[in-house]
């Protein structure tokens, strides 16, 4: 099993199907130092992506974030999906954690949170315009720094 791909709890809330597809997609993308054009294409036109305290909101700012998530200490991540809550079939909240390799050589593993609403484009493809991360970033700043 892919570690992309998130569990959804059994409930009322019907998930969409293609969203546990997505997400399979998305996080292998987000891992990838070379698929900026993927990972920005998983938004919206006018989509908002916040992570911390960087927030973004259109295509043209999603790039420079995401090439931004790349130009820092971090050499390699992997993302690891394990929970998704639905809200509605369109609008839920992951859970998971993410390896962190270092360019200094040091590893460093974070919990993360997220929430994601989804619509269907003009292109009928399923693509979030919106999607907030929950994470702390000291444990990858304090390794960065000693």
């Amino acid at each position: 099993m892919s570690t992309y791909t998130g569990q959804a709890p059994s409930g009322s809330v019907e998930l969409d199907p293609r969203i546990i597809p997505f997400f399979e997609k998305f996080y292998a993308d987000s891992d990838n130092p070379d698929a900026h054009d993927d990972y920005v294409d998983s938004m919206t036109k006018d989509g908002t992506l916040i992570m911390g305290s960087k927030r973004a909101t259109g295509q043209g700012e999603l790039m420079t974030l995401r090439k931004g998530l790349w130009s820092g200490p971090v050499k390699t991540r992997k993302h690891h999906l394990h929970r998704i809550y639905p809200f509605t079939s369109q609008d839920v909240m992951l859970h998971g954690n993410v390896d962190y390799e270092l360019h200094n050589g040091k590893s460093v593993t974070v919990d993360w949170a997220a929430h994601a609403q989804f619509v269907e484009s003009e292109d009928k493809k399923l693509r979030m315009r919106f999607y907030q991360v929950y994470l702390d970033s000291a444990p990858v700043a304090q390794a960065a720094s000693s």
